[in-house]
């Protein structure tokens, strides 16, 4: 092996390297992980695997000291056995396809990897590289969208376009003048496999972080909820102390009216006591916690914006569905219907949510000026910055991890949302 050629290999086994370390994390979370063990294991991976390889280069070697490390590199994370042989198994066999794949494919062009010449061998091992990375990067966003994480089309687009761009670049360097300028077309190699790391590295950071902002923004609208419930509840002991503090007064005062027969007397001052002890702004009682503290939360801010209110609620005190999945579907929609009622003209909400035979029924319908904004047959919203992006994809989403469905239908004066989740 040449200089030149040992320099290449060296450089693209540490992205080779990074691309075994994002096909683990396709396999494996990587919550509890100790980053500084993981970041040293990758680290001996690749002096191992380096060394072995420039001092024997024998397949055998390589395909046994490969096998190894990358089952050994699978205890960074916690799995069981099984998943681990499955990892290493599947990551191995998609690796050797695309390389057999790519000297088949070179092959066919004039290109023999086997053949000694520097340039082929370097043409193969970047092509090998490079395509592993594409490959590794499409199945990272089949995992994103099983998560429920929503791909852009341009994503989908830049994966396949940016690292085949790099392909493309590095084969017309090395064709043109590698033999003249081998040190300059080593870097300009370098430079661009970077490049390609940092840009799908912060691409994934960007993702992390939009969704850290969304969980943010429902977390936040849940502790409103959770706040404005215990306002009510403190609000309504208040009340009850001041009833018992005042109580001989009132007893004196229902004693009067019994004593003279004013049956309306008596029953208004009862009706008058009973306003005072529940408190008036408590439109959802149904005991369960989560449910409750929303509803009133936002019926709360109906309330101040003249819009009237019915609630139903027919539901036990604890749920087998997910609070913050409930904080979604409930919230948003309640969000919705806020929103389109402020511009109708006659102002209300009706909210009805019970659990039939383990069904969660949500039905919200509302009042709305009418007008609604489609964009490909599908209803859009206006939000706040805030709250951009929280709408009724995600209610969708989470409605269907419990299988349940959604039905959205609408008149000329009312807009109607069915939800149902099975519980």
């Amino acid at each position: 092996m040449s200089g030149s050629y040992t320099a290449v290999y060296l450089i693209t086994n540490v992205f080779a390297t990074y691309t075994l370390y994002r096909f683990m994390c396709i396999f494996f979370d990587r919550k509890d992980v100790d980053k500084r063990q993981e970041f040293m294991s990758y680290s001996l991976y690749f002096c191992i695997i380096s060394l072995l390889y420039l001092s024997f280069n024998n397949p055998a070697v390589n395909i046994a000291s490969n096998l190894i490390m990358f089952f050994m590199l699978t205890y960074n994370y916690q799995s069981t056995t099984k998943i681990r042989l499955i990892a290493v198994v599947s990551t191995y066999m998609i690796l050797m396809i695309i390389e057999v794949l790519v000297m088949l494919i070179l092959q066919s062009y004039g290109i023999t990897v086997t053949s000694g010449n520097d340039a082929a061998l370097i043409i193969g091992i970047i092509s090998i590289k490079i395509i592993s990375y594409i490959v590794m990067l499409f199945m990272s966003n089949f995992k994103m969208i099983s998560n429920d994480i929503k791909v852009s089309n341009i994503h989908w687009l830049s994966i396949f376009i940016i690292p085949v761009g790099t392909l493309i670049l590095v084969l017309i360097m090395i064709s043109m003048d590698y033999s003249s300028n081998v040190t300059e077309s080593i870097i300009s190699i370098v430079i661009l496999l970077v490049i390609n790391v940092f840009v799908f590295y912060f691409y994934d950071e960007l993702m992390k972080s939009y969704e850290s902002k969304i969980e943010k923004t429902l977390l936040q609208q849940q502790n409103n909820a959770y706040l404005k419930q215990l306002e009510i509840i403190n609000q309504s002991k208040e009340n009850i102390k001041a009833f018992r503090h005042d109580v001989k007064n009132h007893a004196l005062t229902l004693k009067y009216y019994i004593d003279n027969y004013d049956r309306e007397g008596a029953t208004g001052y009862l009706d008058n006591i009973l306003d005072f002890i529940n408190y008036s702004k408590e439109h959802a009682k149904s005991g369960n916690f989560e449910i409750d503290s929303l509803i009133n939360y936002k019926m709360d801010l109906a309330e101040k914006s003249n819009i009237k209110a019915e609630v139903y609620l027919a539901i036990p005190h604890k749920l087998n569905i997910n609070p913050f999945d409930l904080s979604i579907v409930i919230g948003n929609l309640l969000d919705n219907a806020i929103e389109a009622t402020l511009k109708a003209e006659n102002k209300f909400i009706n909210i009805s949510i019970e659990l039939d035979r383990n069904v969660l029924y949500i039905s919200i319908s509302n009042s709305y000026n009418g007008n609604l904004k489609l964009t490909n047959s599908k209803l859009e919203t206006t939000k706040d910055n805030d709250n951009h992006g929280i709408g009724i994809s995600s209610v969708q989403k989470s409605i269907e991890k419990y299988n349940g469905t959604m039905n959205i239908h609408y008149d000329g004066q009312v807009f109607y949302v069915d939800a149902l989740m099975y519980n």
